[in-house]
């Protein structure tokens, strides 16, 4: 357990070489997944350029606490999103896709908001990195169901098909130009 909330000091960073994701408690079977890919196959993504990895390390401790995974996507959509305000010609619209994140079950509830935090990271990245460089419009989660809820109050909206509600990870994304900022 972790200690009490002012004795505990983060710090958010890129993944290491050689990064131990060993003590991070994933907590429900559903969260299994991305603690194993974490320990199997970020560094593999990373050392091919088909992904970043940051974490939150709890420095009281010296562990990993919670991480993300940062990724180049799209969203796809029959509706032109952006009619209103551009004549967009395409049905894949840029985005930066969350395609891991996971809060250890240790600081998950405690008032860290360590989630929150990394999605706000990755919105930040966005903004100032990738937009600039080579336009993007959207942030993008293929959420676990029971983390839809989080996402959605993050300001994601799920996209409203009868197909994506049904799948085990429903998409979500956020608009970065309607996004606070």
């Amino acid at each position: 357990m972790p200690k009490a909330a002012a004795q505990i000091e983060f710090a958010l960073r890129p993944m290491r070489d050689g990064e131990r994701f060993g003590a991070l408690k994933h907590g429900e079977e559903e969260f299994l997944a991305l603690k194993i890919f974490a320990k199997q196959k970020a560094a593999k993504f990373e050392a091919a350029n088909l992904a970043r990895t940051y974490v939150f390390e709890d420095k009281t401790v010296g562990k990993v606490a919670a991480y993300v995974t940062l990724t180049c996507s799209e969203v796809v959509s029959e509706n032109r999103l952006l009619e209103a305000e551009v004549a967009f010609p395409y049905k894949n619209y840029p985005a930066v896709k969350i395609a891991r994140l996971l809060v250890g079950s240790d600081y998950r509830g405690t008032g860290y908001r360590l989630g929150t935090a990394l999605v706000d990271f990755t919105v930040g990245i966005a903004r100032s990195e990738i937009c600039p460089a080579v336009g993007c419009r959207f942030v993008v989660v293929d959420a676990k169901k029971a983390s839809v809820s989080f996402y959605e109050a993050c300001g994601f909206t799920l996209i409203d098909t009868d197909e994506n509600k049904a799948r085990d990870t429903p998409v979500l994304f956020m608009d970065l130009h309607k996004a606070a900022a």
